[in-house]
């Protein structure tokens, strides 16, 4: 039951399972795994870590407490011991793609992007149909930079797992940064409703929330194109219109760009402030 609410998205609910567990049962690796997947999920990291280090202490290097341990620490910001997990790992199982993805993330965290790069490809050749290493392909575009590279591996990883949140929230990320903000809006609120405890996925879908309002489609170009660039272009019409002795009309334009801008100022913190209320923040 405890692995089922953890597989479902409810660690709580796995801890509440764990607690009934006495004698040998509650020394069972599993329960070690289980119990510090779920303080993971929860973001009680160092919980987690101490919990898996205990598991280990008493199962030997045990390779889903290792994994586990790793991606608690990178969390932590505690990369070299992340690090050192992994490899620990690896030294056992070299081929493990869950192992080597989990040390390209903390390559990535530690911003060594190409060797990132060519662990998630090595873990490619040994899983090329997997959820987890598209959305890994995906970070990895992220963070060199390819965006569009990144929405096309979001959307392999969501055609191999329609119902991961992480998929989700990669796909949600990458469609706003390509422009397509109504699917990056449904992808980031239905990975939010997934982990509800999740802050920074709460703030994204909030904010994917607030550029998708109508009140907002007047300010459209600013998402699209450099705001610098819409400014020059705007001023230079305005004297291009003077020049040509079109004062009167000029002076309507010019008009209309200020309320424009100052519509752009004042909309989007009112309406920030509204979506926060109404989600309870």
């Amino acid at each position: 039951m405890a692995g089922h609410w953890l597989q479902i998205g409810h660690p709580e609910r796995t801890l509440d399972e764990l607690q009934g567990l006495w004698g040998d049962a509650a020394l069972d690796y599993r329960a070690y795994l289980f119990r510090g997947a779920a303080l993971h999920a929860l973001n009680r990291h160092a919980e987690a870590a101490d919990v898996l280090r205990d598991g280990l202490s008493h199962h030997g290097p045990f390779l889903p407490l290792l994994q586990v341990l790793g991606s608690s620490l990178r969390a932590e910001g505690n990369l070299p011991d992340a690090e050192a997990a992994y490899l620990q790992g690896l030294s056992l199982d070299p081929n493990d793609p869950d192992l080597l993805i989990g040390y390209a993330m903390v390559c990535l965290a530690a911003g060594q992007t190409d060797k990132a790069a060519a662990l998630v490809e090595r873990a490619a050749s040994h899983a090329p149909e997997s959820a987890a290493v598209s959305a890994a392909r995906a970070q990895v575009a992220f963070a060199q930079g390819r965006h569009k590279d990144m929405h096309r591996h979001s959307q392999e990883a969501l055609s191999y797992d329609p119902e991961d949140p992480g998929a989700r929230a990669l796909h949600g990320a990458s469609s706003m940064l390509t422009g397509d903000s109504k699917s990056g809006y449904r992808s980031l609120a239905s990975a939010a409703s997934s982990h509800p405890g999740d802050q920074d996925l709460r703030e994204a879908a909030r904010e994917a929330k607030l550029i998708n309002h109508p009140l907002l489609r007047p300010l459209r170009p600013f998402q699209r194109f450099n705001p610098l660039v819409i400014w020059v272009c705007a001023v230079a019409v305005i004297y291009g219109l003077r020049i040509g002795g079109l004062g009167p009309l000029a002076a309507v334009v010019a008009v209309g760009w200020f309320a424009f801008c100052v519509y752009s100022w004042v909309a989007p913190p009112l309406l920030r402030r509204w979506i926060n209320r109404k989600w309870g923040s």
